[in-house]
C-alpha cells in the first residue's frame, strides 16, 4: 500500500482553490442583473458575498503572509465584517472589477502561505486572527470553510431565482 503525503503548502492550495472554483461555479449563470438579489430579507446577495470573500483573503493575506493589501480601501466598508448588502447595484465597483479582486486577493493569500516555511506555517497564529485557526497554516483551512459557508447563502440565492443546485 502507497501513502501520500501531503504538505501544508499542498494541502491549503488544495482546499482553498476547490472552494474558489464552487464559488465561481455557483454565479457563473447568475444573471448581471440578478447579482444584488436578495433572497430573503436580510440576506446576502451575490455580489456581497464575493467582495466579502476578496476582503476577507485580502485581510488574511496580509495578516499572516505579511502582503501588501491588493484590494482599494473602499471596499471594507462595502463588504466587510458587519457591513449591511445594499441592493443597489451603483453602491458597488462593477461585477468584473469585484471578480478581479477576488482573483488577486486570492493569488496574494497563496503567495503569502507559499511564501512561509513548514516551521512557519506550524506556528502561532497573530493575535488578531487568535481562535480562527489552531496555527497559521491551518488558517486556509479555516477560510475554505469560511467561503463555503457563504456558499450556502450563494445557494440560497440560486434557489431565489430558480437556477438549479450546482457543486464543486
Amino acid at each position: 500500500m502507497t501513502t501520500a503525503t501531503t504538505t501544508t503548502h499542498e494541502a491549503a492550495r488544495a482546499v482553498l482553490e476547490f472552494a474558489r472554483r464552487s464559488t465561481l461555479k455557483m454565479v457563473d449563470d447568475i444573471p448581471a442583473e440578478k447579482f444584488c438579489s436578495k433572497p430573503l430579507d436580510g440576506a446576502n446577495h451575490a455580489l456581497w458575498v464575493l467582495g466579502h470573500l476578496a476582503v476577507t483573503d485580502d485581510w488574511f493575506a496580509c495578516t499572516i503572509g505579511n502582503r501588501e493589501s491588493v484590494i482599494d480601501e473602499s471596499w471594507g466598508p462595502l463588504f466587510g465584517m458587519k457591513s449591511e448588502p445594499s441592493e443597489d447595484p451603483s453602491t458597488y465597483p462593477s461585477i468584473d472589477e469585484i471578480k478581479a479582486g477576488l482573483d488577486r486577493a486570492r493569488q496574494s493569500l497563496l503567495t503569502g502561505f507559499e511564501s512561509l516555511d513548514e516551521q512557519q506555517l506550524q506556528g502561532p497564529v497573530p493575535d488578531e486572527l487568535e481562535g480562527f485557526a489552531p496555527n497559521v497554516g491551518g488558517a486556509a483551512f479555516t477560510l475554505a470553510w469560511h467561503e463555503g459557508f457563504h456558499a450556502g447563502q450563494l445557494s440560497a440565492v440560486r434557489r431565489s431565482l430558480g437556477l438549479p443546485l450546482t457543486m464543486g
